[in-house]
């Protein structure tokens, strides 16, 4: 690659419209690919920072290579391994760019991310937080043969966000604006996405692209491969926390978080589904409708399908557990509930 000066980058001279924020530490593995994936970006006007924290591998070596030989490239050094959030926060304090876009240092976004995301932000101005559908690859670089996806619209993202994760991390981009505003919680080692997430939906809109336009790379050094259990029991921390705001009658145990994220994640009735995990969603959907201040076409039809999964489910209840159900399920869409079953499927075999 021919050395690129800062008159090769007109952005360069001022401030970049992105700044594209990659924390590493001791990435030598993959960090080449990571780079040349940024590097690539039909969209030209960037800052590329690099945060190094204190990596005791060949990590500093390259990116002063890489750095040589791009102007856009910044590289930062943490005199002490402070970890990914306080490197995040660090990272977010030093840019430049209007827009700031995340990617691991072991991830590789396509050539076309920039251009996609900043393109959707300008024509939707309400926006200020935006991910994207994402391939999963393995340590050879070898992709799922299915890309992954996540909810697109705002209203569904925070539906999502009540016990799941809506966003990939190494997709996102939100404004300098916010990220200053809504910095990364400290006190958090990991999760600290998923917590930042519904700071920064309170206070703006999020959507994601359907496109996949990240990989990610799943591998054996990956910090949701080494402190797994730890992610789990923090995000259900924050699970429970979102949802006794919203229904703070019920206790939410362990064992209701759980059953509810795997309803809400799936599309169809899971083994162990039971009358009151379905009583349970529906109540906790109540509340969330009931919040306000969200897009009503939206709202209509992330309530068609939170009633079309409820369905399904009912039908792989017990007989008696079904009717209950269904009279919640009633009372929820402000239907006026038959007064019993026979009645409700006379009703559904006459729409036929």
């Amino acid at each position: 690659m021919a050395s690129a000066g800062l008159e090769a980058f007109p952005g360069m001279s001022g401030s970049p419209r992105v700044t594209v924020l990659t924390p590493v530490y001791n990435g030598e593995r993959y960090l080449e690919e990571a780079i040349q994936g940024i590097l690539r970006q039909t969209w030209r006007d960037f800052e590329f920072l690099l945060i190094d924290d204190a990596s005791t591998d060949a990590t500093p070596e390259l990116l002063a290579a890489w750095a040589a030989r791009d102007a856009r490239i910044r590289v930062v050094r943490n005199p002490v391994n402070l970890g990914l959030t306080c490197s995040l926060n660090r990272g977010i304090a030093l840019a430049r760019g209007e827009w700031i876009a995340r990617q691991d240092g072991d991830d590789c976004s396509f050539p076309e991310r920039l251009a996609r995301q900043l393109g959707f932000l300008e024509a939707h101005p309400g926006v200020e937080l935006l991910g994207s559908g994402a391939w999963w690859m393995n340590a050879r670089g070898e992709r799922e043969t299915r890309p992954r996806s996540q909810p697109t619209g705002h209203v569904e993202i925070a539906w999502t966000l009540l016990t799941g994760n809506p966003f990939f991390h190494t997709s996102v981009i939100f404004s300098r604006r916010l990220a200053l505003a809504c910095p990364y919680d400290e006190g958090l080692r990991f999760g600290q996405d998923f917590e930042l997430w519904g700071r920064m939906l309170a206070v703006t809109r999020g959507a994601n692209l359907a496109e996949p336009l990240v990989c990610s790379r799943r591998h054996e050094e990956r910090v949701s491969a080494l402190h797994g259990d730890a992610q789990r029991e923090i995000a259900l921390v924050i699970a429970r926390r979102r949802c006794q705001g919203l229904v703070p009658e019920r206790s939410w145990s362990r064992a209701e978080l759980l059953a509810a994220r795997e309803w809400m994640s799936s599309l169809w009735p899971t083994p162990g589904e039971t009358r009151e995990t379905l009583e349970t969603g529906l109540e906790l959907f109540g509340a969330f409708k009931n919040q306000g201040g969200r897009d009503g076409l939206e709202l209509e039809a992330l309530e068609r399908r939170v009633l079309q999964r409820v369905w399904r489910g009912v039908f792989a209840l017990p007989p008696g557990d079904r009717w209950p159900v269904m009279r919640r399920m009633w009372r929820l869409a402000g239907w006026q509930a038959p007064r019993s079953l026979g009645a409700l499927l006379g009703s559904v075999a006459r729409s036929r």
